[in-house]
């Protein structure tokens, strides 16, 4: 598979057929999920919120800070997609999920089917109509998401006026210190969507807060725009 000074290792099937490095990645990753999601679907709600109690105060704190010293400053995280045979209008039909669910098996099922494998670290909702449990850098952070609320001028001015559609949000800590914007864009191609995440953190947060999660909206958005196209396949 690999060589590393001088360390090599092959793995291969009783066929002869050998293994590239890849295929038991791929192995691995699907391993990983079904052992997460096996986690997630026991822990589910409260039984995570209590796990997670500790680790969301300490990040409580931490967020504050950063805000306090960023002095309504902020800067983005931004990933760009390019998607083949679906339009923006079928992604936002079915994103339209993302809003939760009403009763309580309903988020249950909301949570376990579209939130959790979106990501590793999707932990639980949130109490709130919308909002969730997940690593921001490298914090666990319980945030509450507001897609009503009227952005600030600077947050529509990262927009970009070749994008016709435009999903502006704000988030929010538990106790409700406003922490981070979101603004998202997407217009159609002659084959598909361009899309374009971002979220809108405060400046003072250290650079590794904004490439964690640069990697995070593509990991995450990644599986909802394939999720999606596979909600029009069937």
């Amino acid at each position: 598979m690999a060589s590393r000074h001088g360390f090599s290792l092959q793995c291969s099937l009783p066929t002869g057929k050998v293994l590239s490095a890849g295929e038991v990645d791929a192995w691995e990753l699907k391993a990983a999920r079904r052992g997460l999601k096996n986690l997630k679907t026991l822990l589910e709600g409260q039984a995570m919120l209590d796990l997670l109690t500790k680790q969301i105060e300490e990040s409580d704190a931490y967020f504050k800070a950063i805000i306090a010293k960023s002095k309504g400053q902020f800067n983005e995280s931004r990933i760009d997609f390019k998607a083949k045979g679906i339009t923006s209008s079928q992604f936002l039909e079915w994103f339209k999920v993302i809003g939760g669910r009403q009763t309580t098996e309903g988020r249950r099922q909301f949570f376990l089917d579209t939130m959790a494998p979106a990501h590793p670290e999707h932990y639980a909702l949130g109490p709130y109509p919308m909002g969730i449990i997940e690593t921001i850098g490298l914090h666990v952070c319980r945030l509450r998401v507001d897609n009503a609320v009227e952005v600030p001028d600077f947050v529509k001015a990262y927009g970009d006026a070749s994008y016709g559609k435009k999903l502006p949000v704000t988030g929010f800590l538990d106790d409700g210190t406003l922490f981070f914007y979101g603004f998202q864009e997407l217009r159609d191609t002659d084959d598909g969507c361009d899309f374009r995440f971002r979220i809108i953190f405060p400046a003072a947060a250290p650079q590794d807060l904004f490439d964690e999660h640069t990697e995070h909206l593509a990991i995450e958005f990644r599986s909802w725009i394939a999720t999606a196209f596979e909600s029009y396949q069937k």
